[in-house]
């Protein structure tokens, strides 16, 4: 007679590897003790036909999905080995990356100066009036591209030729003074050299006539007294010595007397001199009135684009009142430099250009000078380190930067845009 299962707690059976038998139901028969192999393997295999008859996802057990090692078997042998995937050197890739990267910068930027302080620059030149005026027209545009010497603005010119013409005729009336007075002058200088030539020669008669008269009338006196001649021919004798003497001392009156005049021709000069210095002032006056006409016309002293334009027709304007401005076309770049780099900058040592407007353009240009003084002695008010507290700050140097002509080919640079400029220290 069979022995009557007993009746207990049930305990699973360990499996291989350690882990606990499933529950019963799922693939294995439970084993209790007092149970028989038999009966055990008879229980197993009515579950395995009770599971296999169930369909999988009916709330009952798919052997697929069993754990492994449930039937018994090896769980190392069968366990699946972990995926390999790209994630396992993304890692170490981007670190590479890294490196390689930071040492490319190392070597491209190595001994490279470098500063963001840094403008375009260029010529701007106000226009304004010289003189006093009307605005009849204003020829140009504002952003309109002019050339050297283009009539920008034109003044009424009416007042100006008036003045030219009264400039103009008394010119004409100095000059003809002028020579009136050289004439005057020359003909002077004629007549006084004329006089004084027969003065002198009067003089010369009447001393020799001087001269006989004395001797002629010494020796009749003395002939007179001895009885060879009458008294009366000795007395006529001394009459006609007398005479003589008259004429001699007129004659050294005429003489002074043209002597006198070649001075008066000298102040005749003067005066002719005088009426050419009045024709040179009245020449001075016209091309003053010239220039007065010309300055209606105003032009543009160089070529390049007109902006801040405030001049407009009818426009009473003054002499240096601004109308408007020339900007220069062909720019240059004024970097300021840190005190600590200006042992890198030297001129005619090349430099990179960005411009922020231009990113991704790279413009070739040379150092072309530096400033003389540091940026702070310019300014307004120079700092004086020697009163109150003294705090350090880095100065900065200007330097110029002139670019390649070749590389600002249909690029609009216009004064003020900022940039970065790169040089490599020597």
């Amino acid at each position: 007679m069979a022995s009557a299962p007993s009746v207990g707690p049930q305990v699973p059976v360990s499996r291989r590897d350690g882990g606990p038998q499933p529950p019963h139901g799922c693939g294995s028969a439970a084993f209790t003790p007092g149970t028989s192999p038999e009966e055990a393997a008879g229980a197993s295999a009515s579950a395995t036909t009770s599971a296999q008859d169930v369909p999988a996802g009916a709330g009952g057990f798919d052997p697929s999905a069993a754990p492994p090692g449930a039937a018994g078997g090896d769980a190392s042998l069968e366990r699946p080995k972990p995926p390999t995937t790209p994630r396992r050197w993304l890692a170490p890739l981007l670190g590479l990356a890294a490196v390689a990267g930071a040492g490319a910068y190392l070597v491209a930027h190595w001994g490279l100066v470098e500063t963001d302080n840094a403008q375009l620059q260029g010529h701007l030149t106000e226009i304004s009036s010289r003189v006093n005026g009307t605005i009849a027209r204003v020829l140009v545009e504002d952003n309109q591209e002019v050339k050297l010497g283009q009539p920008l603005v034109q003044l009424d010119d009416r007042d100006a030729q008036a003045r030219l013409f009264r400039a103009r005729a008394d010119l004409e009336q100095v000059a003809r003074e002028a020579q009136a007075m050289a004439a005057q002058a020359g003909a002077s200088v004629s007549t006084a050299r004329a006089a004084e030539g027969m003065a002198v020669a009067d003089q010369q008669s009447a001393s020799s006539e001087l001269a006989r008269a004395a001797a002629d009338a010494q020796r009749l006196v003395g002939l007179a007294r001895q009885g060879g001649v009458s008294r009366q021919e000795a007395e006529q004798a001394v009459t006609t010595y007398r005479k003589a003497q008259a004429d001699f001392t007129h004659s050294q009156a005429t003489r002074q007397t043209a002597q006198a005049r070649i001075q008066d021709v000298g102040v005749d000069r003067q005066k002719a001199a005088a009426a050419k210095a009045k024709v040179l002032q009245a020449k001075a006056a016209f091309a003053e009135a010239q220039l007065d006409l010309s300055y209606t016309r105003i032009t543009a002293p160089s070529a390049g684009r007109i902006g801040s334009r405030r001049a407009e027709p009818g426009r009473q304007v003054q002499p240096g009142q601004p109308l408007m401005t020339v900007v220069d076309t062909h720019p240059w770049v004024e970097a300021n430099f840190k005190e600590t780099q200006l042992t890198a900058l030297k001129p005619g040592q090349a430099a990179e250009v960005r411009i922020d407007a231009y990113p991704n353009v790279v413009l070739r240009g040379k150092v072309s000078s530096l400033a003389p003084a540091a940026g702070s002695r310019f300014a307004l008010l120079p700092p004086d380190n020697a009163t109150g507290n003294f705090t350090k700050v880095v100065q900065r140097i200007t330097a110029r930067i002139d670019l390649d002509p070749r590389d600002t080919k249909g690029l609009s640079l216009v004064p003020g845009l900022s940039a970065t400029v790169s040089v490599r220290r020597p």
